[in-house]
Order: C-alpha cells, then structure tokens, then sequence
C-alpha cells in the first residue's frame, strides 16, 4: 500500500512504533509557527493562540475517537487520567475492589497499587489467565469491583482486545470501566461510542506520532456530572479567566480533569501529526500495518509468536520469541539495521505507515 509520505521521513529499518512514533519532517516549522512565533511577540497576546491550538489538540483527538472535542481532556499520559479518576470517584462502602490485568502496563498498576492509600483494594487477573476470552474477566466482576482497567492493546504480548464487549460486562457488573488505548490508538480502532467505556485513557506518543507529553483523558457524556476530581488548577474552572480565589466550580465539560496550567508544546506537536495522519486516513494506516505484520508473521514458526495468531487479535505489533535462539536472532537484527527493542516476552516489531516490505524482508533474513 502507498502513501504520499512527503510528511514522514523514510523509516530505514525502524521498527520501535509502539515506542515512539517518527515525527513529521515539517514539525519544527509548524512548532516555530504556532508556539514560538506568538511567544516571541512578546504581548499579552500569546494565551489565546495557545489556547487556540490546545483546543486544535482536543478537536483531532475527537476525529481519530468518534467523539466531542468536549470529552476529551488534555493529560500528560495515561497514568495522569487514571488517577484523575480514582480521585473523582471515591470507593463505596460496598464497592472498593480495582481489577487489572497483571499483564497491564506496570505504570497502570502502580497507580491502582497506590490508590491502595485511599481505600481501594487491588485484585489482579494472574498472567496466565486468557483475557482476550470474556469469560475470564467476567469471572473476576464480582458485585465488589469499583473500577476495572481494560487494555485494548497490551504492549508486552500486542493481544488486542474486545473493549466493546469487556465494557458491556463492567456497566452489567456496576463497574467503572477505564480503557488504556496508548497501545492501539492511531493503528486500530478507536470508536468512544461504540465502545460505551466510562474512560478512555490515551497517549500520542507511539502510534500517532505526536510526541511525550500529549496525553488525554475522554469522558463519557452521561459521567462527566458525577466526577469531582481532587486534583484541579485554573483550567478545571468553568471560566478559567474568573480569577476569584473565593469562588470555584467545575467547568462543564471533560476539562474539569484538566488541572492547573497546560503544557502547550505536547499538544502542538501531536495535533499537527494526528492531522497528516488523518488527512493519509488511518483505515489506510491499520491496513498497511496488518499487511505488513502478517507477512512477518506467515514467516515465524507458529510456536515462536507470542502476539496473536489470529490477526484479528493483534495489535500493532509482532511479538517474537526464539528461546535460546534469541540472542542470535537479535544480534542479527541490529546487524542489519532493524531498529527493535525487548522485553522478557519477547523482541517487539511494529511497523508503521512509512515503513515498507523492505523492512519486513530484512527481518525476515534475519530469522533463525
């Protein structure tokens, strides 16, 4: 599959998309252009051209989700949204329980782990268990569970989940549902209505190419009256501008979970990359990625994929592990130029829309 990639840079080998996606070659004129240009005025001028581009940030995010620019909440990453929410909605006496999956990522869980402080009890689904099946999870909702977080693409294994469906299961249950997306967004689905979460927790590091520090926080409509958050600043304000030290009230929206003074930068940058890959199309970019991924993995032996079989199941990645072999097999990658990373699962490759069948040839030379 083509793409007019005169945005992207060429990947030569570069592999490391669930880490952090390239940036567009032309990010450092659009950030001279909307962020230091304005700055360097010199007025009083520059917050509303910020403001501005915050609110180009919550706009491209809505796009890619399905949703309202009004959901959505600027964060600086997924672990900021999750304890946003732990906060404005307390434990129960009846219902105190937080379920996550120990194959979560481990910043996720150290969040639940601390949330400990405030009442909450922790219950983890064991490694071992399946959680692509439904059935596991719903084994564990018991009428006890407050909140539970649900992965749609896990980082370490790339098994991608039926959040619409684990969802279901939690409002069945009474739960909160929170869903981290860092994994998928930008490269599989992500559809806030469809799904029906209560949260959706998100980064535009990897997969959307947009940089540290643009995180974000979508809230569903029929929640967002119901959260008090704890953690609050200026802009959670419903006039941020009121500067009435006697007087606060919730803003209206999802940006009650925003806090005190953003960070402007973050949100620059990954608007401007969500455009140009919302402008490419990302059914395109899923499509590209599931062409490549599979022709990777027809070459692997069934018994050395950690990620999904059944690429319906796969996230962005593939997940390979060769036991003793795999030493060699990566010394062979860096070899040639393939630019990967690993973890005690396996090494992980995810190619993006700027990567191409060269790059899965060489890795594919590279087998054991």
């Amino acid at each position: 599959m083509s793409f007019d990639l005169a945005a992207w840079p060429p990947a030569r080998g570069y592999m490391l998309n669930h880490s952090a996606g390239l940036p567009a070659v032309t990010l450092q004129t659009h950030l001279a252009a909307r962020l230091l240009d304005p700055w360097t005025i010199a007025n009083d001028q520059v917050w509303p051209v910020w403001l501005e581009e915050i609110q180009d940030f919550r706009a491209q995010l809505a796009r890619v989700m399905n949703t309202e620019a009004s959901s959505v909440c600027p964060q600086p990453n997924v672990s900021a949204g999750l304890s946003q929410v732990l906060g404005a909605l307390p434990a129960s006496d009846r219902r105190r329980t937080l379920l996550i999956a120990e194959r979560a990522f481990p910043s996720l869980g150290f969040v639940f782990s601390v949330a400990q402080r405030m009442g909450f009890e922790l219950k983890m689904i064991p490694r071992a268990e399946n959680t692509l099946d439904p059935a596991v999870w719903d084994r564990y909702l018991d009428d006890k569970v407050h909140c539970v977080l649900l992965t749609h693409v896990h980082s370490n294994t790339s098994e991608c989940h039926d959040i619409a469906t684990l969802a279901d299961l939690a409002r069945q249950g009474g739960a909160i549902s929170v869903v981290d997306v860092a994994q998928s967004i930008g490269v599989r689905p992500v559809d806030a209505p469809a799904w029906n979460a209560d949260f959706i927790a998100g980064s535009c590091l990897k997969w959307l190419c947009g940089g540290s520090g643009a995180g974000f926080l979508w809230v569903h409509p029929d929640r967002i009256e119901s959260c008090e958050p704890r953690d609050v600043g200026w802009f959670s304000h419903q006039d941020p501008f009121e500067f009435d030290i006697n007087h606060f009230e919730y803003a209206a929206d999802a940006t009650r979970f925003w806090g005190g003074t953003p960070s402007v930068a973050p949100c620059i940058t990954a608007a401007h990359s969500i455009r140009a890959l919302l402008d490419l199309g990302l059914d395109r970019i899923e499509a590209h990625n599931r062409e490549l991924t599979e022709q990777l993995a027809r070459a692997v032996p069934e018994e050395c994929q950690v990620s999904p079989l059944d690429s319906k199941n796969r996230g962005g990645s593939v997940v390979l592990n060769f036991g003793e072999r795999q030493d060699g097999f990566a010394a062979r990658l860096s070899e040639a130029g393939v630019y990967y990373d690993v973890r005690k699962e396996g090494i992980r490759l995810s190619p993006h829309l700027y990567n191409t069948d060269s790059d899965i040839y060489r890795i594919i030379d590279c087998l054991p």
